[in-house]
């Protein structure tokens, strides 16, 4: 058996991969255990396969001078070099390899469209989804209100979009309740700080919530691109515009927002120049009425002058004609007065001598007729007086004094036996028997427990007086 020393075996490998050190290819992976140390990066290029299992690792280095380089590249197509783990590259590369160090890859260069084509498909990935659930349209279907008081702000404090934003808003001259929720807007964090500032709003009750950011490359703004803050601000109950600096594309928010802009600078001016239209139409509205009210002010004025003189010559013309109609009334009622006493006389003239001769014809048959009566009179007087004789006659033999005095006998019997029983059935004896009388409300004799309430005022009436108490 022949064993060779390690550092043969090495230099057999170096010899085979001889001829391909140097050569340039190009590879896609996925970023594992980066770091970068003394201007250098130094990480793990693996393969994923459909289950999520390694199926290929080999070790990458970028020495400092190629990562200046690629970095400046990528500066100037505005994205951002970052190497994160988990992170899709495509890498210019070539084999070397070292017998103390082992197989590795060394990077001399990168695409940047590899890397905006990933985020772009991310990109659109996640706007598919999210129009095909039909998520575009619920928050621009809330109309938004005409002057905001409370908005919210969802940005990082201090940043340069949320300078512009509130700086905006304090020149102008109108007052805002401004609720800020402090957000990562770039790096891991970015989703759950975002939605956690949205949360944090719904409980205050906004008018308007804005998501602000400044402007940046691409993939620091490709954090906002999020699937997850996407669905959040569809679900939310008050209308939210966002500021984003894309130039160009539009973020996965902006489509999902109820009204997006260039950036928040933008937005800040929406909001004041709904203020200041306000003013103009106010400002329109006030010389309007102005106008208006001069004009019919005017208009009241030369009626009420016309009103007047014509109040004046009218009343002078009315009375003149009054005066005129009074007299003629006066010397029509003089004559037609006059008229009637002279008919009146005459009426009174023929009424008294009619008036004389029948009260003679009365007074003749009224004679008669007492003759008449005078004679029926004294005859049914002396019946009358006969009849009544006979009646008073049979009355003093029913009075007689015997009867008399027999009839009040009995009847004082009678009286005695009923003062018997009423002396028996007064309460006054059952007092003195040791009973006792409750009268209630209204002086009413309490005969049931039902007949009183409780808290009401009682008197109790006993054999030598009475007190009064309560009913608990």
């Amino acid at each position: 058996m022949k064993f060779f020393s390690l550092a043969e075996v090495t230099a057999r490998i170096e010899a085979i991969l001889q001829p391909h050190i140097g050569r340039l290819f190009w590879v896609k992976a996925e970023v594992s255990s980066g770091r970068e140390r003394g201007g250098s990066f130094y990480c793990d290029l693996v393969e994923l396969d459909a289950a999520g299992r390694i199926v290929a690792r080999m070790s990458c280095t970028i020495w400092r001078r190629d990562l200046a380089a690629v970095k400046e590249k990528f500066q100037e197509a505005g994205l951002d070099f970052k190497l994160e783990n988990g992170t899709q590259v495509g890498l210019q590369c070539a084999v070397q390899f070292s017998p103390r160090y082992g197989l590795s890859l060394k990077v001399t260069d990168a695409d940047p469209a590899f890397a905006l084509g990933e985020l772009e498909l991310k990109r659109r990935e996640i706007l598919l989804r999210l129009e095909k659930e039909g998520l575009f349209e619920p928050n621009k279907q809330l109309e938004a209100p005409l002057l905001p008081q409370r908005i919210g702000l969802v940005t990082s404090r201090g940043s340069a979009a949320y300078n512009d934003f509130v700086q905006t808003l304090t020149r102008s001259p109108y007052g805002f309740t401004l609720l800020v929720a402090d957000a990562t807007m770039q790096g891991a964090q970015t989703e759950g700080s975002v939605l956690a500032a949205l949360d944090a709003l719904e409980r205050l009750n906004p008018d308007l919530v804005v998501i602000a950011r400044g402007g940046g490359s691409k993939t620091d703004l490709s954090f906002l691109d999020n699937e997850a803050i996407g669905r959040r601000v569809a679900a939310c109950p008050f209308p939210v515009w966002t500021g984003i600096g894309h130039e160009i594309d539009k973020s996965v928010l902006d489509f999902v927002s109820n009204r997006h802009f260039k950036t928040p600078t933008a937005v800040a001016e929406e909001i004041v120049a709904r203020y200041v239209e306000m003013d103009r139409h106010l400002e329109e509205a006030q010389n309007r009425f102005r106008s208006s009210w001069a004009y019919r002010l005017e208009q009241e004025k030369q009626r009420m002058e016309k009103d007047r003189v014509g109040i004046r010559q009218g009343t002078r013309k009315l009375c003149e004609v009054t005066r005129a109609e009074l007299l003629e009334r006066k010397n029509t009622f003089g004559t037609e007065v006059k008229e009637r006493l002279a008919a009146e006389r005459i009426k009174i003239s023929v009424s008294r001598e009619q008036v004389a001769a029948g009260s003679r014809t009365f007074l003749r048959a009224a004679a008669q007729g007492l003759q008449a009566y005078r004679g029926d009179f004294s005859a049914g007087t002396e019946r009358y007086l006969s009849a009544s004789w006979n009646t008073l006659q049979g009355f003093r033999g029913r009075f007689r004094r015997d009867r008399f005095l027999v009839a009040v006998a009995r009847e004082r019997r009678h009286i005695k036996a009923k003062g018997s029983v009423l002396r028996a059935a007064d309460p006054r004896n059952s007092l003195e028997r040791g009973f006792s009388l409750v009268y209630g409300r209204g002086g009413r004799l309490v005969k049931s427990v039902k007949d009183v309430k409780k808290g009401e005022t009682i008197r109790t009436r006993v054999r030598d007086g009475d007190f009064k108490s309560r009913v608990e």
